[in-house]
């Protein structure tokens, strides 16, 4: 029987950081088999959180919790097991794959516990986190259900459920806006100060303001973003940055975004009532939503009317629901004239695409055909694995069945185990044919970009397009077949191929995809000469001209002032 005193002594120690001496304490002063459920946690944590964890240390965390739950497989200590195990078991699988076992022994635990917590917010939180390492798309979807259909109040798990929607197929872009719409209820109105009717003066300087959560180590956004602060007419615009990051001094891209605004601020440790006071008080006329549903804990910003016209662009591509958010940018090629009322915002057009990549300070050399020299085609997708849905997975399948000698390289950008992946295409026959790189050999954004001198023919995904790895391959002159979507999300391939002036590599639907793609790799004097003209002619396309896309921006924030006037 362990004393009361020896228990709250390790929770001192626990409090206090003490973790080598909670590891320590609890070994001398206790009998494994006596320690309850909580105390085994505390030593699990304390392996893990210990100075200098090693290896083995990591094995003892992961196995404490496993016995934490086992021990007391109904109670809150149970369910705190299973979330350790999950988070330190992603985590230390990045770095140790035989870890991933453990991983898999959490989700047997987290289907047997279902029947318990199955309504409980911090549970279903854990089944996203290991079901999306696992690459479990089948258990998601049912999670997903539960939430959007369930009882659960948690702006989290709704924004996060509303995201994640977008990797399937099975629901409109009428239910999406449907849903988008309920989440409203969710997120909470914040304080702000009664905005008067903003008078717009020609001679008047106009106060645009930025709200982001990616601005940061060479986030995807940043390269959309900058060119186009960059070339605004200041002399109509004076340009606040609100970052939802930590200030780091040895970021080059952070730094370099800076230069272009006239003021910044680094509000991670902001809430978001703090961070809507900071806006207010700088008296911003056009405030930019560069989050959407990529971070539903920020998102509720733009749940309250804090600048007179509110925006969404740029981070996501689909619809927030909110009757706070007046504007959603995109291009003729992503929203139809006839679907507006399937999106809670106005729509407007910027008159090519609705973004613009500054490209890449590399020296860029042409990326030779590889098919031609080592008689092997190699298809890629360096998208999130996430994207990659069981249809995109069939319809690759059958495209590597019709080329011989034939393969497939995937590379994401998150961490994950493949394992699930890997059986899917095995379960198609084609296994074999793919190959899977690891982020740990690609951590270098130069290395990843020149990965893309394996490939052949990108592939992208559906129906959540890829759009910065598009850019990237269309850069280093390897053209991508897209498929043709239902909404905005999932037409983002088609508007960055019809500005590429590609318009082959569009499909219509799976067939044609299929079809296009194997042409293709059959027709080698047809690809090559698609990839020369990539080469000569995709910088001065839409694509890449920032300048004139900064233009079309500046212009189209005058037109949408005129609209409130």
């Amino acid at each position: 029987m362990i004393s009361e005193e020896v228990k709250d002594k390790i929770k001192n120690l626990y409090t206090q950081k003490k973790y080598e001496e909670v590891i320590e304490v609890s070994e001398k002063f206790t009998l494994s088999e006596e320690r309850p459920s909580g105390l085994i946690n505390l030593i699990g944590t304390s392996y893990y959180l210990k100075k200098n964890p090693t290896k083995e240390d990591f094995k003892l965390a992961l196995s404490s919790f496993e016995s934490a739950y086992l021990k007391e497989k109904n109670s809150i200590h149970g369910l705190n097991a299973i979330k350790n195990l999950v988070i330190v078991g992603i985590k230390t699988s990045n770095v140790f794959r035989e870890h991933v076992k453990f991983l898999h022994k959490a989700k047997n635990y987290y289907l047997e516990a279902s029947i318990n917590f199955q309504n409980n917010k911090e549970f279903l939180q854990t089944g996203i986190l290991l079901f999306t390492y696992l690459l479990d798309k089948k258990k998601i979807r049912e999670i997903i259900v539960s939430i959007v259909n369930g009882s659960v109040v948690s702006k989290d798990l709704k924004g996060q459920s509303t995201f994640m929607i977008n990797y399937y197929d099975e629901w409109s872009q009428k239910e999406i806006i449907d849903i988008s719409r309920q989440n409203t209820q969710y997120f909470s109105k914040l304080d702000t100060k009664e905005l008067t009717k903003t008078e717009y003066l020609n001679d008047s300087i106009v106060n645009i303001g930025f709200v982001s959560c990616d601005l940061v180590k060479n986030h995807s956004v940043l390269y959309f973003l900058k060119d186009t602060i960059k070339y605004l007419d200041k002399s109509k615009f004076r340009i606040f940055i609100f970052s939802i990051n930590k200030k780091d001094t040895n970021d080059l891209s952070q730094n370099e975004l800076r230069e272009f605004s006239d003021e910044w601020y680094d509000l991670q440790d902001f809430n978001n009532q703090q961070i809507v006071d900071i806006i207010q008080e700088k008296n911003v006329d056009i405030l930019f939503d560069l989050i959407g549903y990529t971070n539903s804990k920020r998102l509720e910003i733009f749940n309250s009317r804090v600048a007179p016209i509110q925006v969404s662009w740029l981070a996501y591509c689909n619809t927030s629901g909110f009757d706070t958010v007046d504007y959603l940018l995109t291009d003729k090629n992503s929203i139809y004239k006839n679907e507006h009322d399937l999106y809670s915002e106005k729509i407007i057009y910027l008159p090519n695409i609705w973004n613009a990549h500054c490209g890449f300070k590399y020296q860029r050399k042409f990326n030779e055909l590889n098919a031609t020299n080592i008689k092997e085609f190699t298809f890629g997708s360096f998208n999130t694995f996430m994207k990659i849905s069981d249809e995109t997975i069939n319809v690759w399948s059958n495209i590597l069945k019709d080329v011989e000698n034939s393969r497939l390289i995937l590379k994401s950008s998150n961490f994950c185990s493949e394992d699930l992946l890997i059986h899917k295409f095995k379960s198609n026959g084609v296994s074999d044919q793919v190959i899977i790189y690891s982020k740990f050999d690609f951590l270098k954004h130069e290395d990843h970009l020149n990965l893309y001198k394996k490939i052949d023919l990108c592939l992208d995904t559906f129906p959540y397009n890829g759009v910065t790895t598009t850019f990237e391959a269309l850069w280093m002159n390897v053209p991508v077949i897209v498929l043709k979507g239902n909404n905005f999300i999932s037409r983002c391939g088609v508007s960055i191929i019809k500005n590429s002036k590609q318009d082959y590599l569009i499909a219509n639907d799976k067939k044609e995809y299929v079809s296009k793609a194997v042409f293709l790799a059959r027709n080698l004097s047809q690809l090559d000469i698609i990839r020369k003209n990539l080469y000569d002619n995709i910088l001065s396309t839409d694509l890449f001209n920032t300048k004139k896309f900064s233009r079309d921006f500046n212009d189209t924030l005058l037109k949408i002032i005129d609209y409130k006037k």
